[in-house]
């Protein structure tokens, strides 16, 4: 495969103010307002759906927040009610400004970069500024792993360097699995660091927590991602930089220039960069097109159940006895005892069950938005895979459409309990299920 580089943003948080320096005297109601008009500038309900209480998972310290009714990703709104100095916390986690960008360009046929965004979202409400944000540059199929990378380092055949071509100390910490390092950290990792490189098997990671980016990790051989995190000044710095840069070119080299100001890797013997440094002060350089990161967010909360039927719960084997003992017809009346079984002991009480309907309430459109045959997406099984078998169902005597059914019924699921997908799993084999 060819190699591929992209940069884009991660994550971020920003935080909002009263617009002039002077007392407020109702601050809850003036942040109400404030909140308001960000939700509008943003289109926040009509992207990302309506703004709801948020009652778990709030930030710390702030004392109300709000988020996104149902949403599998995390986004939150927060104000602490008596405290002016700490504003309004908006904070967008890597799956939703992913699924707030693919959005966005289904409604409005055109891209959203960060940029564009800060600039959209200005009023003479409030002033803000980034408190945070994740930079990233993801190398695909590059001859590359954190591990190659980290040893260099170690033994100091490879340097980090900043945009001044200064080599400072700085710590390096790693995490191994089987004396083979997954990734590694340059900068202080604690809370008040205001900035960390993080270098890691994205490949690796998307495939082990079936992430919303797992279809995109299937289709290449290796993906190697190298993160800046931004904190404090320098996040401040980069809200003033990036006020008056909202096209995809300008952002891209942006991008590539903030990660390139503190994280160059220079090879002292041979005195140059290295390929992968290279490359990504060529996006600087080249102001012929965008390097950003296209956004195809999946929610895969399915992908894993659907994978231990298949490979872990010996379904197969058992199907493989059936059919041997008494022939293939015997197989399609398996499978017919097996639904009337679930219709008749089992339908009833998943549907009065709290844990899964709380996490249909945090999947259920998120999911519907897809087919079922995105949720057989595996390591062993390819959406080329899948199609294939579609397909040749499509063709049968008996076909059938693998698409979601049943799109209005979400508005009956009331419990507002939030499971993870572990928790649901359970949930089908506890005892008052038996």
């Amino acid at each position: 495969m060819d190699k591929e580089l992209k940069v884009g943003v991660d994550e971020f948080s920003l935080v909002f103010f009263y617009p002039i320096d002077d007392v407020c005297n109702d601050w809850q109601s003036t942040a109400y307002s404030m909140i308001q008009e960000f939700i509008y500038k943003a289109d926040i309900e009509l992207l990302l759906g309506k703004v709801v209480e948020m009652r778990d998972k709030k930030p710390q310290a702030y004392s109300q927040a709000f988020t996104i009714e149902n949403a599998p990703y995390y986004f939150t709104i927060a104000l602490h009610e008596t405290f002016v100095h700490m504003g309004i916390l908006v904070r967008f986690s890597a799956h939703s400004w992913a699924v707030y960008q693919k959005r966005y360009f289904d409604f409005y046929g055109e891209n959203i970069n960060i940029g564009k965004f800060l600039s959209n979202i200005e009023s003479p409400l409030y002033r803000y500024r980034l408190s945070r944000i994740d930079l990233t540059a993801d190398y695909k199929n590059y001859d590359l792993s954190p591990h190659s990378i980290y040893s260099r380092l170690k033994d100091e055949s490879l340097q980090v360097l900043d945009c001044n071509y200064r080599h400072s100390k700085r710590k390096i910490s790693s995490v191994e699995r089987d004396l083979v390092t997954e990734s590694f950290y340059i900068g202080s990792r604690a809370e008040n660091s205001q900035s960390l490189l993080r270098v890691y098997d994205k490949k690796s990671e998307q495939i082990s927590n079936n992430g919303f980016r797992l279809d995109e990790a299937l289709q290449c051989d290796s993906w190697v991602r190298f993160e800046a995190s931004y904190r404090g000044n320098y996040a401040h710095q980069i809200t003033e930089q990036l006020e008056h840069i909202t096209d995809d070119v300008s952002v891209s080299q942006f991008i590539a220039s903030k990660i390139c100001d503190r994280y160059r890797f220079y090879d002292p013997l041979n005195s140059c960069f290295t390929d992968f440094t290279n490359d990504l002060l060529k996006i600087i350089e080249c102001s012929n097109f965008h390097a950003l990161r296209c956004e195809s967010p999946a929610n895969n909360s399915l992908n894993k159940s659907i994978q231990h039927i298949i490979y872990g719960s010996g379904l197969f084997p058992l199907i493989y006895k059936i059919s041997f003992i008494w022939g293939e017809k015997a197989v399609a009346e398996f499978w017919s005892i097996l639904y009337e079984i679930y219709k008749k002991y089992h339908k009833k009480k998943l549907e009065i069950n709290p844990q899964i309907r709380a996490w249909l309430r945090k999947n259920f459109l998120s999911l519907s938005q897809q087919s079922l045959s995105d949720c057989f997406v595996s390591v062993d099984l390819t959406k080329i895979d899948v199609a294939e078998i579609v397909n040749k169902i499509s063709e049968s005597d008996n076909p059938f459409t693998l698409t979601a059914i049943n799109t209005s019924s979400n508005k009956n699921i009331v419990d507002t309990q939030i499971v993870s997908d572990e928790e649901f799993e359970r949930s089908f084999y506890s005892k008052d299920m038996e």
